[in-house]
């Protein structure tokens, strides 16, 4: 709104619709200051739109889960971080960002995992008391989508003031 009523101010004073203007350095100084004004407003809206979105988890999906595929652990903390942790020989894990609204489970991986970074895997999830299943929506990660595409057994709730259910921990 401030940026074009300045516009419209600067085109009144440009095709001389303001009467009683003060001389050309107070204008000069005034135009100097409202340019200033404006860069710094431009910065924080451009700050504030390369701000991360905010982590949404579940307390009934934080915790650690059991592949009933094979034997990877998906690990989903109150923070927002996920991980993939393998078994077998030279296996690394998969590390990354998480955010889940109660139903979609969407990740992305960290550049420290350096496979399908910033690719992001869309997953919809139930959670039934120890038995979470998952469901690709859509996913770029041909290791992630193998791993996550199926049902998984909690092996850890969630830490001590979580309302996940305890009774779900084996």
């Amino acid at each position: 709104m401030l940026f074009l009523w300045i516009q419209i101010h600067e085109y009144k004073k440009r095709n001389g619709l303001i009467q009683n203007q003060a001389s050309s350095q107070s204008n000069l100084l005034y135009s100097s200051s409202v340019k200033r004004i404006l860069q710094i407003v431009a910065m924080l809206l451009l700050a504030s739109c390369a701000a991360e979105p905010e982590k949404v988890s579940s307390p009934n999906l934080i915790g650690a889960w059991k592949s009933d595929f094979d034997s990877t652990t998906l690990t989903c903390e109150d923070t927002g971080l996920f991980t993939l942790s393998f078994t077998g020989p030279k296996t690394r894990a998969i590390v990354g960002d998480y955010t889940f609204d109660g139903k979609i489970l969407t990740f992305r991986n960290r550049p420290e995992t350096k496979l399908c970074v910033d690719e992001t895997g869309v997953y919809e999830i139930k959670i039934n008391g120890a038995l979470l299943i998952a469901r690709k929506v859509k996913d770029t990660c041909p290791l992630r989508e193998k791993q996550m595409d199926h049902s998984w057994t909690r092996v850890k709730a969630a830490g001590p003031g979580s309302s996940a259910p305890a009774s779900a921990a084996q």
